[in-house]
């Protein structure tokens, strides 16, 4: 599933590797290592929830957060990837329990890989109020961190995609069983300049859901919606990274895979999204 670019009208609320769907038993990251010394990293500590208004304005939500990692003006990202690097990249903003209409293309109480995903998050994460990274009225079970990209491993039916063992970069890695995606739960790094973040891939969209040739390739992406968006992030991912606007699509990103052993810590890294498959 996906959902894209939307007007900045609120939206009211609505009431969220291994193997099949179990509720994660612990929100630590294990498998993390150390930024260089020279890159300044959050410590993930939330500053105090607004509390002025139910729809809290843009400039207290772009102040009211920690700050990415910053990168002292190199002209290389940090904890370099060995996977390509997409420039110039369109992102619009969704989120869990984003409702069909106003440009979302779908009902986000589910994604690709998880028809509870609302469920299994914890809640909505609403997009305009919010406590740090968190939605304003809960600390959630999954990580708020996330995006999606334009492509699935499984066709609509629930059949892997014959062409996933040969285009997605990590196929080879190890055996996969026959409901376990190779792509849901993957890192991202993802930045603006000189502010990056780090996220993890738990939906499909925006638009288009089989565009191997950009997702795992060099070309431009398919969709022609939405500024040619090519990605779509979380609120959490909007704020980290200081995006211009609440929902709309001027912000242009790159963004690269990275392992999950080349993940520095930081926010993105307190709560991580463990889960499988969920179809129902």
């Amino acid at each position: 599933m996906s959902s894209d670019f939307n007007s900045e009208s609120e939206i009211p609320p609505n009431s969220i590797e291994d193997t099949e769907y179990t509720t994660p038993t612990s929100n630590k990251f294990s498998e993390v290592t150390p930024p260089p010394p020279d890159a300044q990293v959050p410590d993930g500590t939330l500053e105090p929830p607004i509390l002025a208004t139910d729809t809290i304005a843009e400039s207290e939500v772009q102040t009211n957060i920690p700050p990415s990692v910053d990168q002292d003006n190199t002209s290389t990202p940090m904890n370099a990837s060995k996977y390509p690097i997409h420039t110039d990249i369109t992102a619009t903003v969704f989120w869990v329990g984003e409702p069909e209409g106003n440009g979302s293309s779908e009902d986000n109480a589910l994604s690709a890989w998880d028809d509870r995903w609302q469920e299994h998050y914890g809640g909505y994460d609403d997009p305009f109020n919010r406590n740090g990274y968190y939605p304003k009225s809960f600390i959630p079970l999954e990580n708020p961190f996330y995006f999606d990209l334009p492509y699935n491993d499984f066709t609509n039916e629930g059949e892997r995609k014959a062409e996933a063992y040969s285009v997605v970069y990590w196929a080879d890695e190890r055996e996969w069983n026959s409901q376990e995606s190779m792509l849901k739960n993957r890192w991202a790094k993802i930045w603006i300049g000189d502010r990056i973040c780090f996220a993890q891939w738990e939906d499909s969209g925006p638009y288009e859901y089989d565009d191997h040739a950009y997702v795992f390739g060099n070309s431009r992406p398919n969709n022609r919606r939405a500024n040619n968006a090519g990605m779509d992030v979380s609120p959490a991912v909007r704020d980290c990274l200081g995006f211009e606007g609440l929902n709309n699509d001027v912000n242009r990103v790159s963004w690269q895979f990275i392992d999950s052993d080349a993940v520095p810590e930081g926010p993105w890294s307190e709560i991580v999204t463990t889960s499988g498959t969920t179809w129902e």
